[in-house]
């Protein structure tokens, strides 16, 4: 079969309606006679052939004429009209359809530079709380402009940059809330959310890649994101400090957990009362009080006691008690969100 007839069918015609449609077109016009010969269809079957293109907006059939002539519509309107048709199938459709989330993990392995790049983009699009990125400057710079969107929609986004191409560290600097650099050569680990992370040879995102090199995409993975974030901490702590933006005004409503420890370290020197909104399971929905230490490793000057911990003690009801994250399990809560606020006196 032609190839051109080939593709029609994927459009609802038969290989009959599409030889007969190619034989008109090539024609302009034609008899019934003339189409089945070119065709090697019967005239009968023919007859029935045109009536259907012609219902379909694709022919026009001149009856008043003996014998019957056959004319093919103009192609740009005949694309026209098998557009708008499944336009109506894709509102029929889109009336039934029930959008799910994915409920199990996703992994992907890509060996390709471009895609790995889209996969990248399209979780920092998606991203609606926090990302935690190492990878080349470069790499960085290149992916700006959608980290950018996200920060600007109050995801906290930490960027460990290696290497020391410095216009490249000056331009991603721009997009993130904090962000340190290492002089050495690093691979690439990128966390979502904690539930979708990219680990890759950063020699592919470069352009530079061998033929062993791959990206590994995982989505809706939170054992697996949460260790990928432990590994990106520890090469964070190796990192010096060169940027951070401006903390939010308070009060601060409802941040990731990490975020909001960034705009309490931001705070230090105020007298702060968080809410910590905790996850189920747990003897509270929510516990408020001042801060009374913090512990963590996301800003200059650190002060945990192990490079991925970041903890509150707060002051509730006459005792101290510590939060942690999402996976908490040193802490005696953990917290999916905080707000964070300026104590009345």
């Amino acid at each position: 079969m032609d190839s051109t007839a080939e593709r029609l069918t994927k459009f609802g015609l038969s290989e009959t309606e599409a030889q007969t449609y190619l034989a008109v077109l090539e024609s302009g016009t034609a008899t019934v006679a003339d189409v089945g010969a070119a065709t090697d269809i019967s005239t009968g079957y023919v007859y029935d052939l045109v009536e259907s293109l012609a219902e379909r907006g694709l022919l026009v059939v001149d009856d008043h004429r003996t014998p019957t002539q056959v004319r093919a519509i103009d192609p740009e309107a005949a694309i026209e009209a098998m557009t708008e048709e499944l336009n109506d199938i894709e509102s029929d459709l889109a009336e039934r359809y029930t959008d799910t989330e994915r409920d199990y993990p996703a992994i992907e392995l890509v060996r390709a530079r471009q895609t790995l790049y889209q996969r990248l983009e399209a979780l920092i699009e998606g991203a609606e709380e926090e990302i935690f990125m190492m990878v080349p400057a470069p790499v960085a710079e290149r992916l700006t402009e959608p980290l950018t969107r996200a920060r600007e929609r109050g995801v906290f986004i930490a960027l460990l940059l290696g290497g020391d191409d410095i216009e490249a560290i000056e331009h991603a600097s721009d997009a993130a809330s904090v962000v340190r650099t290492w002089n050495y050569p690093v691979e690439s680990l990128v966390v979502v959310d904690n539930v979708a992370a990219v680990t890759s040879d950063s020699s592919l995102l470069r352009g530079e890649h061998r033929e062993n090199d791959y990206g590994l995409v995982l989505e809706q993975s939170p054992k697996t994101g949460g260790a990928i974030a432990s590994q990106w901490f520890n090469f964070w702590a190796a990192g010096e400090e060169i940027a951070s933006v401006e903390p939010p005004v308070l009060p601060a409503e409802r941040l990731s957990f990490r975020h909001a420890v960034f705009v309490v370290s931001k705070y230090a020197d105020r007298d702060l009362e968080v809410t910590a909104h905790l996850y189920p399971g747990q003897d509270a929905e929510s516990i408020t009080g001042p801060v009374v230490e913090v512990k963590q490793g996301l800003l200059e000057p650190v002060s945990y006691d192990f490079p991925v911990q970041n903890t509150l003690t707060l002051a509730v009801d006459g005792e101290e008690v510590t939060v942690g994250g999402p996976g908490a399990f040193v802490e005696d809560y953990s917290a999916k969100a905080l707000t964070v606020r300026e104590r009345e006196n």
